[in-house]
């Protein structure tokens, strides 16, 4: 009877829930991983995959790490670089090639992993600032968002880096409430690690700071969250010489920078207006994270800015808050970016599932003794999850670039390495170029005429039919 009460006191049934919670986010991610890249915002698994292949094919040292463009087998002095990010994601699909094989799989398994790593994060922080039942609720919540259940497989940096971040948040509260330099020195690994993969990561020292603003630490601490400024500078400055030692103009990285950051760059070719892109964040945000969690996120809002004027901010708040001003910098920051691609509303998740999770509990705490407190936490999930889940089917069944999958399997299986193949459309090198270089893996031309020497220089023609764009 004493082992049975052992197994089943109420702290190994968190542990137990929370597992399940795991091992189920495993399986719904797990859903469509093996489908071909040529569903919504599949252009970035096909990039990120096709360098991470070229770490395979020409090693790290031939490569200097820098992220190789090419397709088919080219030498190192006629490689092209993308150097808009550092390198780290790509290496680590890499590595999943090397261990697993190359494989739609194998690129996505890395992002899932870190997906999981979110909601174990999330329940931990759950647990440090309120209880482990809200943080049961955050990532049984998190678990049925159409946002997580679609991006939280794609490979790119924005989906990567949340997970790393919020990670970093969780040791962040274990600091200051132990003040044990050890969690510092974890804080410190995963700005880092993070930073190695993309620029956002370096948001989380931003949002650290702030903290220190609003809420009381001591001066030792402070002092080393004030630290992770000139190490977030530092890493910048690390991957501006890693450019220059791949002999890449840094000129390059900045004018991409700066087009992202200003969006009337672009404004008369996606439409951009400053009022179309508030109500346009807040339709997607409606839409991924659901009715529900944009309410509680939205009460939570309030119930803060009260708070914060009667100056009864405690720790739940103040690092709920930060959570939401890691997310909104990318979306104030880089509004273009944020305008054309709706996935980068992923870095607020950690602050609409928390938000909302407090909210809840908040709210019906009254409530918590009676048998109704978890019928309305079911309830609320099952809302979560029907709300859009027919929209969440369609993401994961889209397949808008299948053609120039298609292509690509044409031109591989018909043509060897080396060889040239021409494709009679400018529509398709517009559209399709990244997924017909990945799946062919050929040097392919693009045009509307045939050149005047294709005999000699082309392999292959292939012409798409007149309606087929």
């Amino acid at each position: 009877m004493l082992k049975l009460s052992i197994i089943f006191s109420k702290q190994n049934v968190f542990k137990l829930l929370i597992a399940v919670l795991i091992l189920l986010s495993l399986k719904l991610l797990s859903f469509g991983i093996n489908k071909p890249f040529w569903g919504h915002h599949d252009w970035n698994s096909v990039v990120y995959s096709n360098i991470a292949r070229n770490y395979v094919r020409y090693g790290y040292i031939k490569t200097k790490f820098g992220q190789v463009t090419n397709h088919d087998s080219q030498s190192n002095n006629n490689f092209g670089y993308i150097t808009h990010y550092p390198p780290l994601l790509p290496i680590i699909i890499s590595i999943s090639f090397k261990l697993a094989g190359q494989s739609e799989a194998s690129a996505r398994l890395p992002i899932v992993l870190f997906s999981l790593l979110m909601i174990y994060c999330i329940y931990q922080i759950s647990k440090e600032i309120h209880s482990k039942l809200m943080g049961i609720f955050a990532a049984a919540s998190t678990m049925f968002l159409p946002i997580f259940l679609y991006f939280g497989k794609l490979p790119v940096h924005d989906t990567i880096v949340p997970p790393i971040s919020v990670f970093g948040f969780w040791i962040y509260i274990k600091f200051i409430k132990e003040n044990k330099v050890k969690y510092f020195y974890v804080l410190v690994t995963s700005l880092i690690v993070g930073g190695l993969i993309n620029w956002s990561a370096f948001y989380l020292t931003v949002a650290l700071i702030c903290h220190q603003f609003i809420y009381k630490t001591s001066k030792d601490i402070k002092y080393k969250i004030y630290a992770l400024l000139p190490i977030s500078v530092t890493l910048f400055l690390l991957h501006l010489v890693h450019i220059k030692i791949l002999g890449q103009k840094s000129t390059n990285t900045f004018s991409n920078l700066m087009e992202r950051i200003n969006p009337f760059l672009t404004a008369d070719l996606y439409g951009y207006t400053p009022v179309k892109y508030v109500v346009q964040e807040l339709r997607f945000t409606k839409i991924y994270y659901t009715l529900p969690v944009l309410l509680g996120a939205i009460f939570f809002i309030f119930l803060f800015v009260y708070y914060f004027k009667k100056n009864k901010l405690d720790l739940a708040k103040s690092i709920i808050i930060i959570l939401f001003i890691y997310g909104i910098i990318q979306l104030l920051v880089f509004q273009q970016l944020s305008f054309i691609h709706d996935y980068m509303i992923y870095y607020m998740l950690p602050f609409m599932v928390l938000s909302f999770a407090y909210s809840v509990f908040f709210i019906i705490d009254s409530l918590r003794k009676r048998l109704i407190f978890p019928l309305i936490l079911i309830l609320l999930l099952v809302l979560i999850l029907l709300s859009q889940f027919k929209y969440t089917q369609t993401l994961l069944a889209t397949n808008i670039n299948k053609r120039g999958y298609d292509v690509a399997r044409i031109i591989n299986t018909n043509t060897t390495s080396g060889q040239v193949s021409f494709i009679a459309s400018n529509s398709y090198k517009e559209f399709q170029e990244v997924f017909i270089g990945y799946y062919s893996d050929r040097n392919v031309s693009y045009g509307d005429e045939l050149p005047s020497n294709f005999d000699k220089t082309i392999t292959l023609i292939v012409r798409p039919k007149d309606h087929d764009p």
